[in-house]
C-alpha cells in the first residue's frame, strides 16, 4: 500500500461528501484554458462540467473532463471534480471562484502521476438559463514540468430541476462494442464505450466515450454528434455527423481533433439493440478508422420531481464517486465514477470510468462495464474492459476483468457510502491483482414518462 494514498483519500473523500447535497439545478459548463508543458509548448484543453448547484446556496459542484485540442498532445484527457461559488455583483453579474482537481494524461505527455490542480476565477454574466464567463485560472500539474496560467472563458447552460420542463426530456444512455475492420493501421482493432443521446422531435445530440481494447491500448476518444432519428413502430433509423478529440497509444492523432459520422438501426422502445455503421477520422493527420458497433441501451423520458402528468413515476440515477486503489509494489490510486446504466429487480448495469493520480501513472485510465447483484447492504459483481497508459497495457491489448464484492450503507434516503474488495482474475498484461474501493453514491430523483 503506498504512503500516498492515505493523503489522498482525505483529499477525494472531502471532495465526496459534497455529492450528498440534494440539488436545485443542474448546469453544464463548457470552457477552455492553457498551459505550458516545457520544452513541448502550450497545451489548449477544451472543458466538459457536469454540475449541480444545492437549494438555497450559491455553491456549484460536480464532475469535469478536460480534453487537449491545441498543440502536440491529441489524446490528453483528464477525468475529476470541480466546485465554485456564484457570488452576486449585482443585476445579472456574479464573480464565480472555481477549485478543479482531474486525473490524467497521455499522448506521451510530461505528466508524472497525473495530477490536474486548477484554481480560477470568472466575472459572470447571466441571461435566463445562460451564463457567459471571462476570467483567468492557474495550473499545475504533478511533477510540475506542466503548469501554467492563461485566460479562462466559459459557457454554462442551466436546468432547474425544482420546476417542470416545458416538455419531458427524452433520452438514451447505452454501451456498445466496436471492431474495425479497415483503418490507417492495416489491422483489425476492437473498442468499447458508452454513450448517450438526447432526443428531440426529429433530430438529437449525442456524446460518445470509446477506447481501445486491442493492439492500440491508450488509445482513446471523446466527441459529440448531432443527428436526424425516425421511427416506424419498434424499429428507430438514425443518422449523426460528429466532432471532438481523440489520441495516445499509437494512434497518429496529431492534435486530437476528431470528425466523422455514423448510421444507426435500433429495435426496441423502452430497451433497445442497435446496429452501427462509421467513420472518424483525424483533422489533417493520417490516423483514421471505419467501425462496425454493437449497442446495447435503455431509453428514458424525464420529468422533474414536480411533474403530476398521470403517465409519470419516479425513477432514480445513481452516480458512484470513488477512490479505487491497487494494492502491493505496483500499486496506485484512482479517481473515478459508475453511472447505473440498466436495473432489473436485483441486477444492474454500470457504465465505470477511473483515472489514475499517484505513483507516476498518469495517463492510466480504465472503461469498465460493471454487472451487480444486491442482496440488502451487500453486493457481488464482475467487472470487464479496458485500461491502459501510464506505463500498463501500453500498446498492447488492454483486457481487464475483476470480481468484487461490496458493501453500502444507506445514510439518507438517496445518499450511500460504499466499500469492497477488488480481485483482478484477468489481464493482458501484468496487473495488480487486489484492490480496495472506497465510494459514495447519490441517486438523482426524476419522473419518467410513458409517452416516448
Amino acid at each position: 500500500m503506498r504512503t500516498t494514498w492515505g493523503y489522498f483519500i482525505a483529499v477525494k473523500l472531502s471532495i465526496l461528501c459534497i455529492s450528498a447535497i440534494s440539488a436545485q439545478s443542474a448546469h453544464i459548463q463548457f470552457d477552455y484554458l492553457v498551459v505550458d508543458e516545457q520544452p513541448k509548448g502550450p497545451i489548449g484543453f477544451t472543458g466538459l462540467g457536469v454540475l449541480y448547484q444545492p437549494e438555497g446556496s450559491p455553491l456549484t459542484f460536480g464532475m469535469r473532463l478536460n480534453n487537449a485540442l491545441v498543440g502536440e498532445r491529441g489524446g490528453y484527457y483528464t477525468y475529476g471534480y470541480q466546485v465554485g461559488a456564484a457570488l452576486p455583483l449585482g443585476a445579472n453579474w456574479s464573480f464565480n471562484p472555481v477549485a478543479m482537481f482531474t486525473a490524467g494524461g497521455g499522448a506521451e505527455s510530461n505528466d508524472g502521476s497525473g495530477g490536474f490542480g486548477t484554481l480560477a476565477g470568472t466575472l459572470d454574466y447571466t441571461s435566463g438559463v445562460h451564463t457567459f464567463g471571462l476570467g483567468a485560472q492557474y495550473s499545475y500539474i504533478s511533477t510540475g514540468v506542466i503548469q501554467g496560467h492563461s485566460v479562462f472563458a466559459r459557457y454554462v447552460l442551466e436546468q432547474p430541476l425544482s420546476k417542470p420542463f416545458k416538455r419531458p426530456v427524452h433520452g438514451q444512455a447505452f454501451i456498445n462494442t466496436m471492431y474495425s475492420p479497415y483503418n490507417e493501421h492495416d489491422r483489425g482493432t476492437a473498442f468499447i464505450g458508452v454513450g448517450g443521446r438526447s432526443l428531440y422531435k426529429n433530430t438529437f445530440a449525442a456524446v460518445h466515450l470509446n477506447a481501445a481494447v486491442t493492439d492500440l491500448g491508450g488509445y482513446m476518444e471523446v466527441f459529440g454528434g448531432f443527428g436526424w432519428h425516425r421511427s416506424v413502430g419498434p424499429v428507430r433509423l438514425l443518422a449523426e455527423l460528429d466532432l471532438g478529440t481523440g489520441g495516445g497509444g499509437r494512434a497518429p492523432a496529431g492534435g486530437g481533433a476528431l470528425w466523422g459520422g455514423q448510421a444507426e438501426i435500433q429495435l426496441g422502445h423502452k430497451n433497445f439493440v442497435g446496429l452501427t455503421g462509421g467513420w472518424l477520422s483525424s483533422i489533417g493527420e493520417p490516423f483514421y478508422y471505419s467501425f462496425l458497433a454493437l449497442r446495447v441501451g435503455t431509453q428514458l423520458s424525464f420529468q422533474t420531481d414536480a411533474y403530476q402528468e398521470a403517465d409519470a413515476y419516479p425513477v432514480y440515477l445513481k452516480v458512484e464517486n470513488s477512490i479505487r486503489t491497487y494494492l502491493g509494489p505496483s500499486g496506485f490510486s484512482n479517481i473515478g465514477s459508475s453511472f447505473e446504466l440498466y436495473t432489473h429487480q436485483k441486477w444492474s448495469l454500470l457504465g465505470e470510468t477511473y483515472w489514475a493520480f499517484t505513483d507516476g501513472r498518469g495517463a492510466y485510465a480504465e472503461g469498465l462495464f460493471g454487472i451487480r447483484h444486491t442482496r440488502g447492504p451487500l453486493y457481488l459483481e464482475t467487472q470487464f474492459g479496458a485500461g491502459a497508459g501510464g506505463g500498463i497495457n501500453l500498446w498492447a491489448g488492454a483486457g481487464l476483468v475483476f470480481v468484487n464484492a461490496g458493501v453500502q450503507w444507506p445514510l439518507s434516503k438517496s445518499d450511500y457510502a460504499g466499500m469492497k474488495l477488488i480481485r483482478n482474475v484477468y489481464s493482458t498484461t501484468p496487473f495488480p491483482a487486489w484492490g480496495l474501493q472506497f465510494s459514495l453514491t447519490h441517486s438523482l430523483r426524476f419522473k419518467s414518462v410513458n409517452n416516448i
